[in-house]
C-alpha cells in the first residue's frame, strides 16, 4: 500500500510536468488544476518570497555551496552531512516519545548513541553500516499526530516551503537540536557558524534549482509537491523519508 500511494503521487507529479509543456496551459482555467488546491491565503506574499529565495539562491547560496565544494574534500563533506543527520535522531527521539511511539524512540536513540560514541560524534555513520533503521519524526508531525491542522501554506525566506504548523514545529525542533551541541561538547563553538554550516550542507545535498522546470506553474508545482510530501510523510510514518 505504501508503494502504491507513492506511485500515485509520482504519477500525479509526472502528469503535471507533461501537462505544463503545452502552450495551452496558460489559457486553462483554475478548475483544471484542482490538485493544486492547497490553502494559500498569503499567495501574493509567498510568491514574492519565492522570488527572493531564487535571487538569494542564485547570487549567494549556490556560489557559497560551490566554494564549499571547492575547498573541502569529499570525505569531510560526507562527515558534515553525517553529523547533522545524526542530530536529527535527537528530535526524532523526543517527538517519538511525545507520540508514545516507544519503539521508534528506542531506534532513534540507539542510532544516535552508536554514531556519537563509535562514529566520532556522528561524523561516521556507523549505524547505517550496521543496518540499523532510520526512523524520523519532527514536531510538525507530532502536532499532526494530535490533530493540529497544517494551516496556511508559507514560503519562508531562505528556508523555502512550509505550512504554519511545520514552521512552528521547525522552531521547536531547532531548540531541541541545540541539545546536541552540549552533548558532544560544542559549547565553545560559534553557534552562528554551526548554523551557517548546517545551511550550506543542507543546500549542497539538495538537488532542487529554481526555475529549471520550464513550467509557468513552478510555484504551484513546488507547493503541491511539498504538500504531498508532508501528507505522505505524516500518514505513512515511514522510514523511507
Amino acid at each position: 500500500m505504501k508503494i502504491n500511494r507513492l506511485l500515485i503521487a509520482i504519477m500525479l507529479v509526472c502528469s503535471i510536468t507533461t501537462f505544463s509543456n503545452s502552450d495551452e496551459n496558460v489559457k486553462i482555467n483554475n478548475e483544471a488544476y484542482k490538485y493544486f488546491n492547497v490553502y494559500d491565503p498569503l499567495e501574493p506574499i509567498n510568491r514574492r518570497v519565492y522570488y527572493f529565495n531564487y535571487q538569494f539562491d542564485k547570487y549567494i547560496f549556490l556560489p557559497t555551496v560551490r566554494f564549499y565544494r571547492a575547498i573541502t574534500p569529499e570525505l569531510l563533506r560526507k562527515g558534515v552531512k553525517n553529523f547533522f543527520k545524526n542530530s536529527e535522531n535527537i528530535t526524532t527521539t523526543g517527538n517519538s516519545l511525545l507520540q508514545l511511539k516507544i519503539k521508534k524512540a528506542m531506534r532513534a536513540i540507539g542510532r544516535f548513541s552508536m554514531n556519537t560514541a563509535v562514529g566520532v560524534g556522528g561524523v561516521v555513520d556507523i549505524a547505517s553500516d550496521m543496518g540499523m533503521p532510520k526512523p524520523y519524526e519532527d514536531f510538525g508531525m507530532t502536532l499532526a499526530h494530535y490533530g493540529v491542522g497544517k494551516g496556511a501554506y508559507l514560503v519562508l525566506p531562505i528556508l523555502g516551503p512550509s505550512f504554519l504548523r511545520d514552521a512552528v514545529g521547525m522552531g521547536v525542533d531547532t531548540l531541541g537540536k541545540g541539545t546536541l551541541y552540549h552533548t558532544v561538547d560544542l559549547d565553545e563553538l560559534n553557534h552562528t557558524g554551526v548554523s551557517i554550516l548546517y545551511a550550506i550542507n543542507k543546500r549542497y545535498n539538495t538537488d532542487f534549482r529554481y526555475y529549471e522546470t520550464g513550467s509557468p506553474f513552478e510555484y504551484e508545482y513546488v507547493r503541491f509537491l511539498y504538500y504531498k510530501y508532508r501528507e505522505l510523510q505524516i500518514e505513512l510514518g515511514s522510514e523511507i523519508f
